[in-house]
């Protein structure tokens, strides 16, 4: 058995694996759905390859940067892992995964996130992390939501011709996954979240005197075929009064009934427009869970958006994650202003959903 990277020319089988173990017949593809795992070029994925060439064993892991207010995070994403069933028991997943914590750290990232939190992460570091505030638009609330944004704009559906402006929404954000135009339209493509709901993406933007001010993505009940997942917002970008018009439209939509919305705890205007249309809020963390890749890569990408200096020297990893990115840690207070020190991160199942 060799544990390696993967060959372009064996991610076609790994694909096929991973669709064995995830989808079930007439469902979209796993290689459709995660092109940025799948698609040939330079991979980061590693493989446990069987004496007979089979793939035994598969780990994508996926590069990408996040822009979190002034800084720049250069993390990795790790998704469709799984083991062919007559392979399981051997530890596979584990060895692979110490290749993939391996290989983030060399090339310098601060993070891994993880879609995932069973045990084989949790025994490796990850841990869960950041502030989520989830709200649950229904018709009386969402009714109240479009009324507080207004009708300035007009919600349309978004064209090919408006992918650099969405694009400029998408990577103006205080924090979020950084995207080229072409990378954004091949994810928009993919619909990986709403695939593994099993929903369908309805992207919309708001534009006011010819300029897109909003954007959003959800994932929604297909026509006339039964949902197995509620409607969930998957992303969005732009002035909170524009989201939130298109929150509201999206959520009175036929066969919507209810729409999740996963809102990072810094969007406060957003989550105040939500809060007083009277949606109902729960408080959680951000999806999956999270470990370090490289401790003086963290510290040195996340020193411009440190607000002061912390004593970091003897805290652990878990405690050093919570002390820079949950809002609520107990580990740390906040300063004299009452604002957080957290540092802000994107809600990891969005359009760049691993």
């Amino acid at each position: 058995m060799q544990l390696r990277l993967i060959k372009p020319a064996e991610l076609d089988q790994a694909a096929l694996l991973a669709h064995s173990i995830f989808r079930k017949a007439g469902d979209t593809s796993m290689k459709e759905l995660f092109p940025l795992i799948f698609s040939p070029g330079y991979t980061h994925s590693y493989a446990a390859v069987a004496e007979d060439g089979n793939i035994a064993a598969f780990m994508g892991l996926v590069p990408s940067t996040i822009r979190t207010g002034e800084a720049l995070l250069n993390v990795f994403s790790i998704g469709a892992v799984c083991t062919d069933p007559a392979y399981r028991g051997q530890g596979l997943a584990g060895q692979l995964l110490q290749l993939c914590q391996t290989h983030a750290a060399n090339a310098g990232a601060s993070l891994i996130f993880v879609s995932g939190d069973r045990s084989l992460y949790t025994r490796a570091g990850c841990v869960p992390f950041g502030g989520t505030q989830f709200a649950e638009l229904n018709a009386s609330s969402a009714h109240a939501l479009a009324a507080a944004a207004g009708e300035e704009w007009t919600l349309r559906p978004m064209q090919p011709g408006d992918f650099f402006a969405v694009n400029r929404l998408l990577n103006e954000r205080e924090a979020g996954q950084m995207y080229s135009p072409g990378e954004l339209a091949l994810l928009l493509g993919a619909e990986a979240y709403a695939g593994v709901l099993g929903l369908s993406q309805r992207t919309l933007v708001a534009v006011r005197d010819g300029s897109i001010e909003g954007f959003a993505a959800m994932a929604v009940p297909a026509a006339d075929v039964p949902a197995p997942s509620p409607a969930t917002a998957v992303d969005w970008a732009g002035q909170p009064q524009a989201v939130a018009a298109l929150l509201a439209k999206a959520a009175l939509c036929n066969g919507v009934g209810t729409l999740q919305v996963p809102v990072p705890w810094q969007e406060r205007s957003l989550l105040a427009l939500l809060r007083d249309a009277g949606a109902s809020l729960s408080a959680g963390a951000n999806s999956g869970t999270v470990c370090i890749a490289d401790r003086e890569s963290l510290l040195r990408q996340t020193e411009v958006c440190r607000k002061r200096s912390l004593d970091l020297s003897s805290v652990d990893d878990k405690e050093l994650i919570s002390l820079l990115f949950d809002p609520a840690s107990p580990l740390r207070t906040s300063d004299s202003s009452g604002e957080s020190e957290a540092i802000p991160l994107p809600y990891m199942s969005g359009l760049h959903f691993i």
